[in-house]
C-alpha cells in the first residue's frame, strides 16, 4: 500500500477519534451534556412480591439517535447500521435487569409506541463507542405523569471486556436505570397503582371506541388523565376490550421471543465490536498525543502506528459487516408471522413494526364487527 493512502487513512481515522477522548468527555460532563459515569451499581432485587403492587412495563424500541446530516456520522463515530441494531438490542438488555429486579408485572419490548401502557419507557442513544455509552431514558405512566426524564452515562474499563464474558460491559447503566425506576415505583401507594392500571385499560378502550369509553376519563390542561368513574365489573364491552388487549399482547410476546433471538445471535459479534471499538479509540488517543508532541513523526514508530490504525479500521469494518448481516438475517426471520383469532388465521408480513401495525388494525376491525360501533381511524 502506498504512503499517500496510508496518510489519508490515518488523517480520516484520527479525525473520527475526536469524539470520546478523555478531554471531550470531561468537557461534555462539565457542560452538562453528559452526566458523570454511573460507576459500579448493584441491582436492587425485591425478595417478596406483592401481586397487588405490580405494574406492567413496556420498553419501546430506542431512538437510534442518528443525525440526518450524513457528513457528521464519521466525525461523531456513528455507524448507522449498527445504531439501528443497537436501538433494538439495548432495550432487551434493560428488560433483563428490570425482570431481575422482581418488582414489575410483565415487562415487554415493543416495536412501536403505545401510550396506553401502564408504564411506558422510551430511550434515545446519545453516544456509543465501546468506551462510553450515553442514553436518555424517559418513563411515563398511563395517567400522563412523567416519572423519569434523565440522561445516563457509563464508561467501561479493560476489566469490563474479559474473554467470553457473559456480563454486558455496560451492565451498571442498566442496573442504575432499573434501580431508579424501582425507587420511583416504591413511592406509590396501592391506590395510585390501581388508578394507573384502571386508566391504562380505559385509555386502551377509548382508543378502540371513544364514543363508548371517552366519558370515563377526563384530560386535564397539563395532559394528565383523571378517572371519572369505572364501568360496571360485568360490562360486556369491557370483557371484549380485555380480550382484544390480550390478543395484542399475544403478538408482543411473540415479538419478544424474536428480540431475544436477536440478542442471542448478535451478542458475541456485538461484544467484539464494542471491545475492538474501545481499543481503537484508545490507540487513536495515544497516537494523537504522540503526534501532538512530535515525538516520532516520520520514524519507524509512525509506520507501525499507521499499520495498527489500518488494522483497527479493517477489523471494525469486518465487525460492522458481521452485525449488518445479523440484522439482515433477523429482518428476514421475522416475516411472516401467523396468528389465529377465533378460528381465523392471519398472516402478517414485513418488519416487526409493520406487523405490529397490521395486527392492531386487525384487532380493531374485529372489535368493530363484534360491537357494531363506528371504526376508529388510526
Amino acid at each position: 500500500m502506498n504512503r499517500p493512502y496510508w496518510l489519508a487513512l490515518l488523517l480520516l481515522l484520527a479525525g473520527c477519534s475526536s469524539v470520546g477522548t478523555p478531554t471531550d468527555v470531561a468537557a461534555k460532563e462539565q457542560a452538562g451534556e453528559w452526566p458523570p459515569s454511573v460507576g459500579e451499581v448493584e441491582l436492587r432485587v425485591a425478595q417478596q412480591v406483592d401481586e397487588a403492587a405490580l405494574l406492567d412495563l413496556g420498553l419501546i424500541v430506542f431512538d437510534p439517535g442518528i443525525p440526518e446530516d450524513e457528513s457528521s456520522h464519521s466525525e461523531r463515530g456513528i455507524f448507522p447500521r449498527i445504531r439501528e441494531v443497537e436501538a433494538r438490542y439495548l432495550p432487551v438488555v434493560l428488560r433483563e435487569a428490570l425482570v431481575a429486579s422482581n418488582i414489575w408485572g410483565v415487562v415487554r419490548v415493543l416495536p412501536d409506541d403505545d401510550k396506553t401502557l401502564e408504564l411506558r419507557v422510551t430511550g434515545e442513544i446519545i453516544h456509543s463507542d465501546g468506551i462510553d455509552l450515553v442514553i436518555r431514558i424517559k418513563a411515563q405512566d398511563a395517567t400522563g405523569r412523567v416519572w423519569l426524564d434523565r440522561t445516563y452515562h457509563d464508561t467501561t474499563t479493560q476489566a469490563d471486556y474479559p474473554a467470553l464474558s457473559v456480563t454486558d460491559p455496560y451492565q451498571d447503566i442498566y442496573h442504575r436505570i432499573a434501580n431508579d425506576l424501582g425507587q420511583l415505583k416504591s413511592q406509590l401507594t396501592g391506590r395510585e397503582i390501581a388508578n394507573i392500571r384502571d386508566i391504562a385499560l380505559l385509555r386502551y378502550a377509548a382508543s378502540l371506541s371513544p364514543e363508548a369509553f371517552g366519558e370515563f376519563l377526563t384530560i386535564q390542561a397539563q395532559g394528565e388523565y383523571v378517572l371519572r368513574r369505572l364501568p360496571a365489573q360485568d360490562d360486556p364491552m369491557m370483557v371484549r376490550v380485555k380480550r382484544i388487549r390480550n390478543q395484542e399482547y399475544l403478538f408482543i410476546d411473540t415479538v419478544n421471543e424474536q428480540y431475544g433471538s436477536l440478542y442471542e445471535d448478535m451478542e458475541p459479534t456485538y461484544y467484539l465490536w464494542r471491545q475492538y471499538g474501545r481499543e481503537q479509540v484508545i490507540f487513536k488517543q495515544d497516537y494523537q498525543q504522540r503526534a501532538a508532541s512530535r515525538s516520532s513523526y516520520g520514524s519507524r514508530g509512525s509506520f507501525i502506528a499507521m499499520q495498527q490504525i489500518y488494522n483497527a479500521f479493517r477489523k471494525s469494518k469486518e465487525l460492522d459487516q458481521g452485525l449488518a448481516e445479523t440484522a439482515a438475517e433477523f429482518n428476514s426471520e421475522v416475516a411472516p408471522t401467523v396468528l389465529e383469532v377465533d378460528g381465523t388465521v392471519f398472516r402478517l408480513s414485513g418488519g416487526l413494526d409493520a406487523q405490529y401495525a397490521q395486527w392492531r388494525e386487525i384487532l380493531r376491525s374485529i372489535f368493530t364487527l363484534e360491537t357494531g360501533l363506528p371504526a376508529v381511524a388510526h
